[in-house]
């Protein structure tokens, strides 16, 4: 076949499927053009999905009438006039090739006017075929209206997904620029009914009730600034936002919102930091909700790396991925919510509060029993160690009257704004995480020597394992060296592991850092398994003083929130959903 040049139809449709892929392409289009056109207001309707229709108004600067036909011509733009203007980009629309990709494969209205003329001016163009502006009567601003989108291309037509799909896609478009621009106001209307509005105030906790809900919202913190030593170089990076706290997830990532200069994004590096900032305070497969707003120069940020402008590249990706971890775990470990016992911190009180409140949390005398949860050997004992008072977050110290267990599993406490479950095993696997962490940030171990060496035959996989981790496990406690062929002599091991098995725990230690390990170095993966297999287990009776240590000591830990997996260790029953569960009020 001889090489022939493409007709401009052809031309026209190959390049909007570059550029439009499916209704929320057009839609992501038109809202940025409004956008760059400093609109304050922005009404988006849309009906099947957007493939019938999809109109978007905005009260901005409007379209010159000698420029209208110029709008949908390939590449024309306003907001750039060379190549050099890239580096220093500001605006959305620079491609200057939304209107005419949309004009390709749509039946397109453009609708119009300037501030100062007196008339609007109205643009038609069928699937490319375009007539000659008109004067009509119009509101200040642009509207443009799609219909019939890819009726055209049905090969691409028949690919769309269902209406509801494709609504769906639309909605996380404009849920995005809503939380980028909360000073501007946005409604959507899917099929005639209000699916978002926004008030415009500038406001983001405000726009974050429109796009989530006030359920969501009301558990959704700022993100504190990132702490780094006072000589760190932010090279004019700010990183601001909103982020959930862990009572708050979901299944999958579509809740985590990125934006770069006020431009919605994907990227996976820095949503993965985000995910890294929760690790071990939500489960394993839940994703947090988080509005991410990172400002960077335009000089370190390339915006035109992909045909729908999705993904952006940083001069210094690393420096923003450090500064989103730390500024999100940093807000992480400041905030509690209501669900779970609050932060602490160590105060010294009276002698006679102190006494007040044993009497109070312990009503009957605690008979002398071997202790469940040993404390580290520099650590204070139950009577004597220091009471601890809440930081502002929250007024006091939730205080915590044991009642007993439920299936030798669940601890039952009351508190004074209403009942509490503890899980027995994931509070203490929290406790006993957060011991071995503090114990290896001051360099030591709390090992404990064997009486006679453990034999424990290994695969040559775990073998390989014991080689790569053994330094993480000595600074554990865990002492292991080879013993003949494919065996290790086990001579010494942690002292939180003083009642458990630890051939069993050794085993799984090695399989768990042999996949890969959780956690965000090899020695917190060993951390991890070894406060698992060390804590109490579901099923196992406890005494009232046992409980009652075991909540101490969960009030002194860091993030008492959750365990090491990230399961929730407390729930939290008020006094007012108690009385409206029994229809009291």
């Amino acid at each position: 076949m001889p090489i022939a040049i493409l007709d401009d139809a052809t031309i026209g449709k190959i390049s909007a499927g570059e550029v439009i892929e499916r209704p929320a392409s057009v839609v992501k289009e038109l809202v940025e053009n409004a956008l760059d056109a400093h609109a304050h207001s922005i009404t988006i309707d849309i009906a099947a999905g957007g493939k019938e229709l999809i109109r978007v108004r905005d009260d901005g600067d409007g379209i010159a009438p000698s420029d209208l036909l110029s709008a949908v011509e390939r590449h024309t733009t306003s907001k750039l006039r060379s190549f050099e203007d890239l580096k220093q980009l500001t605006s959305f629309g620079f491609r200057g090739e939304a209107l005419a990709s949309v004009a390709a494969v749509a039946d397109l209205r453009i609708l119009t006017r300037i501030a100062d003329d007196r008339a609007g001016w109205e643009l038609r163009s069928e699937f490319g075929k375009r007539a000659h502006p008109a004067p009509v009567a119009a509101a200040h601003g642009t509207t443009i209206t799609a219909r019939d989108l890819f009726a055209n291309v049905p090969a691409r037509r028949k690919f769309l997904r269902q209406d509801g799909t494709e609504a769906g896609y639309i909605q996380r478009v404009i849920n995005a620029y809503a939380l980028a621009f909360p000073d501007i106001r946005f409604e959507l209307t899917i099929d005639g009914k209000t699916a978002l509005a926004t008030d415009g105030s500038g406001d983001l906790a405000s726009a974050a009730v429109g796009v989530f809900g006030a359920d969501v919202a009301a558990q959704m913190v700022p993100l504190e600034p990132p702490q780094f030593d006072d000589d760190h170089e932010d090279a004019g990076i700010v990183v601001s936002g909103l982020i959930g706290l862990p009572t708050v997830t979901r299944g999958n990532r579509q809740q985590l919102i990125l934006l770069v200069n006020r431009r919605w994004i994907e990227n996976r590096s820095l949503a993965f930091a985000l995910e890294q900032s929760y690790h071990t305070l939500i489960m394993v497969g839940r994703y947090p909700i988080a509005v991410i707003s990172i400002t960077v120069p335009p000089d370190r940020v390339d915006v035109n790396v992909h045909p729908t402008k999705r993904e952006v590249r940083f001069s210094d990706e690393r420096l923003v991925f450090s500064m989103l971890q730390r500024a999100a775990r940093g807000t992480l470990m400041q905030q509690t919510p209501a669900q779970s016992i609050p932060i602490m911190i160590e105060s010294p009180l009276s002698a006679d509060t102190v006494q007040r409140r044993m009497a109070l949390a312990n009503p009957e005398r605690i008979q002398a029993t071997p202790p469940l949860f040993p404390r580290a050997a520099d650590g204070p004992s139950a009577v004597d160690r220091p009471v601890r008072t809440p930081v502002a977050v929250e007024p006091d110290i939730p205080l915590l009257r044991v009642l007993g267990q439920v299936s030798s599993t669940y601890i039952i406490a009351e508190g004074p704004d209403g009942m509490y479950l503890v899980d027995q095993h994931a509070a203490h696997e929290r406790i006993l995480l957060e011991k071995v962490l503090k114990l290896h940030a001051r360099g030591a171990a709390d090992a404990q020597q064997l009486l006679e060496p453990i034999i424990i035959d290994l695969t040559p996989e775990q073998l390989a394992t014991v080689e790569t981790a053994r330094e993480e496990l000595a600074q554990l406690g865990f002492a292991l060296e080879l013993f003949g062929q494919g065996s290790v002599a086990l001579r010494s091991i942690p002292a939180i592991m003083s009642r458990k098995d630890p051939v069993k725990t050794v085993l799984a230690i090695l399989d768990e850092v042999g996949r890969g390990g959780r956690g965000t170095s090899r020695f917190e993966a060993v951390a991890m398994t070894t406060a698992c297999h060390s804590a109490i287990r579901a099923g196992q009776t406890l005494s009232l003083a046992e409980m009652r240590e075991l909540l101490a000591q969960l009030e002194g830990c860091t993030a008492p929130r959750a365990c090491a997996h990230g399961r929730p260790t407390i729930l939290h029953l008020s006094q007012d959903e108690l009385e409206r569960q029994f229809s009291r009020r």
